[in-house]
């Protein structure tokens, strides 16, 4: 067992070594507003062409929102400005809420290796498991 650890330790040495300290620290790049907010839009449209994510529906309320504001500023008094604007605020309260419903799934690891879980076992499972 010391071994083990004897290995882990130099794997770990040699790996910090490798980092290649004589290169001086790069400058983290500071991002303003509107890179912010262009790295956020690449991110909520990126992915699989047809799927639905909370960031493509809040995208797409607010584009429903901005053509009911035009419309409206265009043409007074049209009936279909209240309908598009009402749409456009739910599908974003849609698209908020979708964040909290279905969370993204988290792999855990440590030290590389996958931890899995068996919380789906059965009672008889886990009393079995217990005296072995």
């Amino acid at each position: 067992m010391p071994q083990k650890y004897q290995k882990e330790i130099e794997e770990i040495l040699q790996q910090a070594g490798d980092l290649g300290l004589s290169d001086p620290p790069k400058r983290r790049e500071k991002l303003g507003f509107g890179r912010l907010a262009w790295e956020y839009f690449k991110q909520s449209i990126s992915g699989s062409a047809f799927s639905i994510t909370p960031g493509r529906i809040m995208l797409g309320a607010v584009l429903i929102l901005l053509a009911a504001l035009v419309l409206n500023l265009a043409t007074p008094g049209f009936g279909i400005v209240g309908i598009l604007a009402w749409v456009g605020f739910i599908l974003f309260i849609v698209g908020y809420a979708m964040f909290f419903i279905k969370p993204k799934p988290v792999q855990k690891r440590w030290r590389g290796d996958v931890i899995e879980y068996h919380q789906g076992d059965s009672l008889w499972d886990k009393l079995r498991n217990r005296f072995q």
